[in-house]
């Protein structure tokens, strides 16, 4: 049995309701951001394998999960300003932000904008996209997978996410392409709000002690050498899990961020 309970609950926002999972312990608290399509679902395996005596808060962003649906195109600091408007409402004052993809990029925005808020930043395959590469994610990832009729987008979205993950799970894939589901809307809004954020810019402006997880077949595995130069001094863990770290390899990662956090202590 897991030593942790993950329990579910909202929090009230000025524009709609955030959808937490938490487990209970003290401060300051890890927030978890999860990545583009997933929701905060994908880190119950974490929550449940990490040891640790802080309180861990798994966010749904906006448009994803139980969370809120944005309109129009809400920027990377729009997200921050609702998901830092929720860990307000949660009575959580400092905290460690964990991010995976989309969520390492509001990650480093909350330390470059809120380092009062922040202490440290876990990172897990981080989004560091040279202009072009920005550019080229912008024009290729900004329309949803239409719906249609004879339901032949559901095997669109299915063969977009087995295609990505050849050798995970085909559970943790099917979850994807749920959430893919409930978030056909959300997901070229959080892409294109990644896309117009110069994230290395605003990794230059952090000086919070950075912890950078990797698995070899991760999307963003390729750029571990631009991580590492934009964050010298970080630290460094290879995990297994892929696309998916904190789900297929949640040992792996929590041992990581345990060592992590007991070397700041």
């Amino acid at each position: 049995m897991s030593r942790n309970t993950v329990r579910k609950s909202y929090v009230d926002l000025a524009d709609g309701q955030l959808h937490v999972r938490e487990v209970a312990g003290s401060e300051p608290a890890i927030v978890f951001l999860h990545q583009t399509a997933c929701s905060a679902q994908s880190y119950d395996p974490l929550l449940a394998e990490l040891d640790l005596p802080n309180r861990l808060v798994a966010i749904d962003t906006p448009g994803f999960g139980g969370s809120f649906d944005p309109v129009g195109w809400p920027s990377l600091a729009d997200y921050a300003t609702w998901i830092l408007e929720g860990i307000d409402a949660l009575g959580i004052r400092r905290f460690h932000a964990f991010g995976h993809h989309t969520g390492s990029s509001l990650a480093v925005f909350f330390a470059a904008n809120h380092s009062e808020r922040v202490a440290s930043i876990m990172l897990a395959g981080a989004e560091l996209m040279t202009p072009e590469e920005r550019a080229h994610f912008e024009e290729t990832h900004g329309e949803p997978i239409a719906l249609k009729r004879d339901g032949s987008h559901l095997q669109t979205n299915w063969d977009y996410a087995a295609g990505y993950n050849e050798d995970i799970d085909v559970e943790i894939i099917h979850d994807e392409v749920v959430a893919m589901l409930r978030a056909w809307r959300a997901r070229p809004q959080a892409y294109m709000a990644v896309a117009k954020s110069d994230t290395p810019k605003l990794a230059a402006q952090v000086r919070v002690p950075v912890l950078l997880l990797t698995s070899p077949d991760d999307y963003f595995h390729a750029e571990l050498d631009r991580a590492k130069a934009a964050f010298p001094g970080a630290s460094l863990a290879v995990t297994g899990g892929a696309n998916f770290q904190a789900t297929a390899d949640p040992r792996g990662v929590a041992r990581a961020v345990e060592a992590f956090l007991a070397n700041q202590a």
